[in-house]
């Protein structure tokens, strides 16, 4: 019975630590992900002040009667309208990126949260077979039970951890 105990308990502590560990992977590219996004977003809106600042330009340009060419006035107006069209879609494209970022923190917030419940029940698990083992070797009878609650409480985290990241 005791070794039976301590050969399942084993094999939860390694399933707790391989989700453990793919949690922990799955938490930093999340964050990798909102950082690409973060640059991603900086650049969209980076872009959109630079089509702003022209656009402004270009109509202080028009408004200073610096330009004086008909031709040359018209193809300003054109590249300012330009400037002025496209300008909005960058912007959009900026904050959808910035929503991107946020949405990646939260979900790499959370997969870090589950890590730490898996890494928490493989250690109750990883304790939960020391005392299995003294159980065996000193034949100790409350030491079984003691290392049967342990892995039950490591159950509890282990299903906890699990359920967090969804």
């Amino acid at each position: 019975m005791n070794s039976l105990a301590a050969a399942i308990i084993a094999v939860l502590a390694a399933l707790g630590t391989l989700f453990a560990h793919h949690r922990s992977v799955a938490a930093l590219s999340e964050e990798n992900k909102a950082i690409i996004a973060q640059g991603r977003a900086v650049d969209s809106y980076n872009a959109y002040e630079a089509k702003e600042i022209r656009f402004t330009i270009y109509q202080a340009l028009i408004a200073g009667g610096v330009v004086r060419d008909g031709s040359a006035l018209v193809r300003i107006k054109r590249v300012a309208d330009d400037e002025r069209r496209s300008s909005p879609a960058m912007l959009a494209e900026s904050e959808a990126l910035d929503q991107q970022v946020k949405d990646s923190e939260a979900h790499g917030e959370t997969l870090m949260r589950s890590y730490e419940t898996l890494q928490l029940a493989t250690t109750f698990f990883e304790i939960a077979i020391v005392f299995v083992s003294i159980a065996t070797l000193a034949q100790v009878r409350y030491f079984l039970p003691t290392g049967l609650v342990l892995s039950g409480i490591g159950l509890i985290f282990l299903a906890t951890g699990l359920l967090q990241a969804r």
